[in-house]
């Protein structure tokens, strides 16, 4: 729940983003062969600034937009952004006047490798010339729907603007992993065939959201465009027919609804057969059926789970509520993809949040269905029990007789004692049982396991649980946006930066020292000079870990300097190469081997260094490695303390 709250509030953060201004004109190429020469003739149509939203259409569009920079805008760096991954084609031919001074091809059937940053998103430099006359045109070709939300942004806003999208799809599938995990060891320990159907809904759900932000094409099948072409439409299709084959079986709709229950089966059919038909069928034919049946299902399982409801089986209640806020979800959606509605970002977002209540409420009607079933059970040993009763009064009153009576009352006696035996085995799996989703912990009373080993299980799980909560709040306070600056012990400051740092440190087995000869204080925004010290320890990090040495050592150093405090972080991976040394703290430069080294956590550090703490950030080779040095005003704590009080 917490998660869940974390991720609804991330849509309400905004930051100030400093743009160019442009004028954006429209020309749909109707026969698609047209060449930028034959382009920069044709008519174009004025349009609005924003996402430009094409609906389902394989017809190229041209977009042009015309700068007119001043002497200090073209001093600065300038991005293009284009927010929507799910485009298969996007060309950019970028004019001084009229001569052509840059031209880029990237989309998502293009190699990943070859975009000039590695972005779900298309993101692209536009190096402006000394004339202040620029035009820009972008071609866009896709098979699905035809959507372009175009921004051009600064270096400052383009940074700033990619926390947002990191932060709400690390919480975002933080919350699928926690269900899947959770659902999948209830499963191992049930063998309940609507955990394993839930399962395969789950990640079908998350395989499709990778294939629509981008996520699975940055991290996972960029490298491999036939999979990249096929993922979102074989995705749409197979949670279709998951969501029916959980539903069918978790709803009882062959006992309940017969009749609703066959169009429900041949539903998942189609279903089925278009998720086969998605690799060899023509994509802009299965996009719009899938648009269709993105609609259809939810409908039909909403109007399925109120059916259910109404003849009182009370797990459906959770359910019929996660699918009615998917089902709005799923419907704006849809309608934005066919241009019936606006709002690109309002209605995407309005997917993520509606899918993730509905999982949230599918998960809660499952452990409902569980009470529902011991509750069942429990009457069930209760009428037993009356009717065995019965059965016993009836008999000793028959068979009273002088001699025989003792001896019947005995036999009755030992088999009632026998039967509460009985219901008292059966009464323990069965709470069991019903408690198995909130607590694992009775679960090793099950006959099946070592008691000793399932022990063990449930205190690591609780253990870690307990550790990701703790994890958490550790960096929502981390992420809090303090802007006053404050008087602060900086070991204190260095302490903080490790321990949000240690599970990593830990893992890789990287020995920290830490010395202070004297206790320093600082003035200054607290979480600002955390986020340097995070950066520089990270990058440390993975130097060594890069470098894969065996005897991996940061040493932290704080001492003054004439007036001000330094804090050198010095690691034994070897050094950065001389060749290289003057260019780690440009924007985007990067030395990291494998695809998750961006380029800017030191461009950043040193950027908040010198313009947010008055301080400043160098790097020098030392012997075993590499000398990072944080230099920042020291406070007059004594005079500090004067004041306040």
């Amino acid at each position: 729940m917490r998660l869940l709250i974390l991720f609804l509030c991330c849509f309400s953060l905004s930051p100030a983003q400093t743009t160019l201004d442009y004028t954006l004109y429209h020309y749909e190429d109707t026969t698609a062969t047209l060449s930028i020469n034959e382009v920069q003739k044709a008519s174009f149509e004025p349009v609005a600034k924003g996402v430009q939203n094409r609906g389902i259409s394989t017809t190229p569009s041209w977009f042009k937009l015309e700068f007119h920079p001043d002497t200090q805008q073209l001093q600065q760096e300038w991005w293009l952004t284009i927010d929507y991954p799910p485009l298969d084609y996007i060309d950019l031919y970028l004019f001084e006047n009229d001569r052509l001074i840059h031209e880029v091809h990237t989309g998502e059937l293009r190699s990943f490798e070859s975009r000039e940053v590695h972005d779900p998103f298309f993101i692209n430099q536009l190096p402006f010339a000394s004339s202040k006359e620029h035009t820009l045109y972008i071609r866009v070709q896709t098979q699905g729907a035809l959507q372009v939300p175009i921004s051009v942004l600064d270096t400052k806003s383009l940074i700033k603007a990619q926390h947002l999208p990191l932060l709400i799809a690390g919480v975002y599938y933080g919350l699928f992993i926690i269900i899947l995990l959770y659902n999948g060891v209830i499963y191992l320990y049930t063998r309940d065939t609507n955990y394993l159907y839930y399962l395969v809904f789950v990640n079908g759900f998350v395989f499709w959201q990778l294939s629509l932000d981008g996520i699975g094409v940055a991290y996972l099948w960029g490298n491999y465009p036939w999979i990249v072409e096929h993922a979102s439409i074989f995705g749409t299709s197979f949670v279709a027919f998951s969501a029916l084959l959980f539903s069918r079986n978790f709803l009882h709709t062959k006992e309940h609804l017969p009749n609703l229950d066959i169009v429900l089966k041949y539903l998942m059919y189609f279903s089925l057969l278009l998720t086969l038909s998605a690799f060899i069928a023509p994509y802009h034919y299965v996009v719009k059926i899938d648009g269709l049946l993105s609609i259809i299902v939810p409908i039909f399982l909403f109007i399925t789970g109120v059916s259910v409801l109404k003849q009182g089986y009370k797990p459906a209640l959770f359910y019929t509520i996660g699918w009615f806020v998917f089902l709005v979800g799923c419907i704006l959606f849809a309608l934005n993809k066919f241009n019936l509605i606006g709002g690109f970002y309002l209605m995407n977002h309005a997917q993520q949040i509606g899918s993730a209540v509905e999982m949230l409420m599918l998960s809660w009607a499952l452990g409902e269905r569980i009470k529902s079933i011991q509750d069942e059970y429990l009457q069930k040993t209760k009428d037993l029990n009356n009717t065995l009763k019965t059965r016993l009064e009836k008999a000793l009153f028959k068979e009273r007789h002088k001699d025989k009576i003792m001896m019947q009352q005995s036999r009755f006696a030992a088999l009632g004692e026998m039967i509460e035996q009985i219901a008292h085995q059966w009464r323990q799996p069965l709470n069991n049982l019903a408690l198995i989703h909130q607590d694992l912990y009775f679960k090793f009373q099950l006959q099946r396991f070592d008691p000793q080993a399932y022990e063990q299980a449930h205190e690591r799980i609780n253990e870690n649980l307990q550790y990701m909560s703790k994890t958490i709040d550790d960096f929502r306070s981390f992420y809090k946006d303090r802007s006053e600056a404050e008087t602060y012990l900086l070991k204190d400051l260095i302490h903080s930066a490790l321990s949000l740092s240690e599970s990593m440190l830990k893992y890789a087995k990287v020995e920290v020292k830490v010395i202070s000869e004297e206790d320093c204080y600082v003035h200054n925004i607290k979480n600002e000079l955390l986020q340097v010290l995070m950066n520089v320890i990270k990058n440390a990090h993975d130097a060594l870990v890069q470098e894969r040495q065996e005897k991996r050592k940061i040493t932290i150093s704080i001492f003054t300097h004439e007036r001000k405090v330094r804090v050198s972080i010095e690691d034994n991976a070897g050094g950065v190469a001389e060749d290289i040394i003057d260019k780690i703290f440009n924007p985007y430069f990067t030395t990291k081997t494998d695809t998750h080294g961006t380029g800017i956590g030191l461009y950043m550090s040193k950027s908040i260094m010198q313009e947010h703490l008055h301080g400043d950030i160098w790097v020098e080779n030392t012997q075993d490695g590499a000398l990072f040095t944080l230099e920042v005003p020291q406070a007059d704590y004594t005079a500090q303390m004067d004041q306040d009080s």
